[in-house]
């Protein structure tokens, strides 16, 4: 009985995004717009960018909800446990973030021309926000998506992709105990 106990009680690291990750966001998302948040503007202007501003934010959270799986509990069994997801590493503390693909396909040749890997931002940058909207939706929904015009192909679709923030590791060992804040003091 005590392994079955000590198997159960095992715990593993905290998932990368989590409800510290979404303060964290939505911190980051009030101070990049202070001053919708504080003030100007007329009424109905004011509430258009608000609306504007968390339609944003929260794209930005399911984006990275998405891209960071989450730790389900494992079912408890008399020899050990089942696993909740059998392809997951349990202990894997890298932050992911969705990242927008596009490949391009010339005539019947398997071997892509273009293979480009994009962060939302990119992509809108580079094709305009109502074509990543037409081909690969704004959270990727309409993903996997392809268009042939001719013997062109282009192939689209969301991957989840590493992030590699130094900053982000810096801060966390300075602020690697976090203190709860109250939705009043966010």
């Amino acid at each position: 009985m005590a392994n079955e106990s000590d198997c159960v009680n095992e715990n593993p690291a905290s998932a990368p995004f989590n409800s510290e990750r979404i303060q964290d966001v939505v911190l980051d998302h009030v101070l990049d717009n202070v001053s919708l948040f504080m003030g100007g503007g007329s009424s109905a202007e004011r509430i258009t960018l608000l609306m504007d501003s968390l339609q944003e934010l929260s794209e930005k959270i399911a984006l990275g909800a998405m891209a960071n799986r989450v730790h389900l509990s494992d079912l408890p069994t008399f020899n050990g446990k089942i696993s909740a997801d059998t392809n997951q590493t349990v202990n894997d503390d890298q932050l992911y973030e969705t990242r927008f693909r596009i490949v391009e396909q010339r005539g019947d040749n398997p071997k892509p021309i273009r293979d480009e890997v994009l962060s939302k931002a990119q992509a809108i940058e580079s094709y305009g926000k109502e074509f990543v909207e037409s081909y690969w939706g704004s959270l990727g929904e309409r993903c996997p998506n392809s268009v042939t015009t001719g013997d062109r192909t282009l192939w689209f679709s969301i991957v989840r992709y590493p992030v590699n923030d130094q900053s982000m590791a810096q801060g966390n060992d300075v602020n690697s105990k976090k203190s709860y804040r109250a939705p009043s003091l966010r």
